[in-house]
This record gives structure tokens, sequence and C-alpha cells, in this order.
């Protein structure tokens, strides 16, 4: 069955998602990938209880931070000749943090689109490599400042953080 965003069950659903979890489903449907992810969660599980979601939430945010910091690091050794290692942490919900947390150093992975949940991602791997490594990554080639990492609807992309253009695509 396609994805049908506006199917009645699917966003009563998505409404008591948004009433027990600190994320609002619902912001997340621009993104065909979200929807994506969304509609198979209903489909396979029909409404389940946000409890139930949860897990695969977090399963979701983990890996797509993984493979972000994993593409990321090998463009840093590229670039840089260094090699870094930057985990991406995990814990499982639990009563008092219903969606679990993922974090790439500093920075919480909140999203439930790709493009944003990679984004997030950059930004935390970024901060590490500042604070830790004292690394300034990845640089404007025009202009030898910071990028900074930004969702669009084309995806996760660097930004040059004085002439506002796009200078690549994170992942």
């Amino acid at each position: 069955m396609n994805a049908d965003p506006e199917d009645p069950a699917f966003r009563t659903w998505l409404r008591t998602l948004s009433e027990a979890l600190d994320t609002d489903p619902e912001d997340a449907l621009a993104s065909r990938a979200a929807l994506t992810f969304l509609w198979s969660a209903f489909a396979e599980n029909g409404a389940m209880p946000p409890s139930h979601f949860a897990p695969l939430l977090a399963a979701h945010r983990q890996a797509h931070a993984e493979q972000a910091v994993t593409a990321l690091l090998t463009q840093v050794q590229a670039e840089t000749g260094r090699r870094f290692e930057a985990p991406v942490r995990h814990s499982p919900p639990t009563e008092r943090d219903p969606e679990g947390t993922v974090h790439v150093g500093p920075e919480p992975v909140q999203g439930i689109a790709p493009s944003d949940i990679h984004t997030e991602a950059a930004e935390g791997l970024q901060c590490l490599l500042a604070d830790r490594d004292r690394l300034i990554w990845p640089l404007c080639p025009d202009h030898r400042v910071a990028l900074h990492a930004t969702s669009t609807a084309s995806g996760a992309v660097w930004v040059c953080s004085v002439g506002g253009h796009t200078v690549r695509g994170i992942v």
C-alpha cells in the first residue's frame, strides 16, 4: 500500500505520538523519506502506542546518524590527512526519556527526516572536532571560513557562513 499522509487513522496516530513524545512527526511529513518511515511503521504495526514506536524511532535516528558520521569521517580524513573517531552515543527509551537519546558529540539528534538527522550529526561532529581536536572543518574553499550544516528540501548541505552559498552535500 502506498503512503497516504492524509489517511485519517494515520493522522490520528501521528497526533497521538506528538502528544506523548518530544517530537511532532507531522512536522516531518514534507520529507518523502520521513513519510515512508512513518507510514511503514504504521502499515506494519497499526496505530501502535508511542512506547512501542519510540524504539523504532531511536533505531532510525541511530542508523542515519551512524551513516552520516561514517561518511563525514571519511571526508575529514581525505581533506586533512588525519583520522578521527566520533562515536554515535545512544540510550534506549525510558519512562523519563520516552524517545531515548542519540548524540553526536555534544549535539542531540532529534530529527525524523534523514536530511535533518544528517544535518544534526554533521553539527555534532563539527562541534566535537572543534572542541576536542581544535579542528575547524569543513572550510569554504572560497572564503576559508567554517561551513554551516543546513537541512534543505533537497537534503543536508554545507553552506558558507560568509557567502551563504551551498558548498556541497553533507552525505
